[in-house]
């Protein structure tokens, strides 16, 4: 696949960025960071209205409920992050698996990744379990409702720990029993959990690995053509 990766400007050498770093810059980073300031900004505003109510015990509920709406808000922000960003990653690879065998390429993550690697012969930067987990994950948020385990058909669908790991910091203010703590963290951990973390290095580690494997099939059309 050859793509022009520079262009000469004004005598000087421009970098032209990758096709789907743009993706990811457009559809999933500046709709996810954009999300995210309205959703501060409308707490903002609900926190400040519910410092004007007089009663303090009703001023507390508002503050509480603006909380929990903005937080929900933040989860479905992350949740549409991931299946924007995985379902434009696995274009790619069908792009890859296509050229590269020459053949439909199959639907999923996984699979074209597995095809990929068997046929490049080379490890790729980044562990291919780590786009198996976000399949995983982006398969959860659009077919079992954010769970972590479900059944499809007879397979047995598992979430990784670490998309499902929740931080209880925030709670030690209210001097819970440990057993009040467990229950809540396990009844938080049936869910999804990302977090703004997760998204950053979903990104970065896509468009490290599409580039990679750009750059191996590239290789491969070099005696082709010389």
């Amino acid at each position: 696949m050859a793509r022009l990766k520079g262009l000469y400007l004004g005598g000087r050498l421009l970098d032209l960025p990758h096709p789907f770093e743009e993706d990811v810059q457009f559809l999933v980073k500046a709709t996810y960071d954009l999300l995210c300031e309205n959703i501060a900004r409308q707490e903002e505003e609900e926190m400040a209205t519910a410092e004007k109510i007089g009663d303090p015990c009703d001023a507390g509920a508002e503050r509480q409920w603006s909380k929990s709406n903005a937080d929900e808000l933040r989860r479905e922000a992350r949740s549409i992050a991931v299946v924007t960003l995985v379902t434009r990653f696995q274009h790619w690879l069908r792009v890859f698996v296509k050229e590269l065998t020459g053949k439909e390429p199959a639907n999923g993550v996984e699979r074209n990744i597995r095809t990929l690697n068997e046929k490049l012969e080379k490890r790729s930067p980044v562990p291919a379990e780590f786009f198996y987990d976000l399949e995983t994950v982006r398969d959860s948020i659009i077919h079992a409702d954010s769970s972590v385990e479900w059944m499809r058909g007879n397979e047995q669908r598992c979430v990784p720990l670490k998309y499902r790991e929740v931080n209880l910091e925030s709670l030690l203010s209210l001097k819970l029993t440990e057993e009040q703590l467990c229950e809540i963290r396990e009844n938080a951990m049936a869910q999804i959990n990302l977090t703004d973390e997760h998204i950053q290095e979903a990104m970065s580690k896509s468009i490290e690995q599409i580039k990679w494997y750009e750059d191996r099939l590239a290789e491969l059309e070099m005696p082709k053509n010389s």
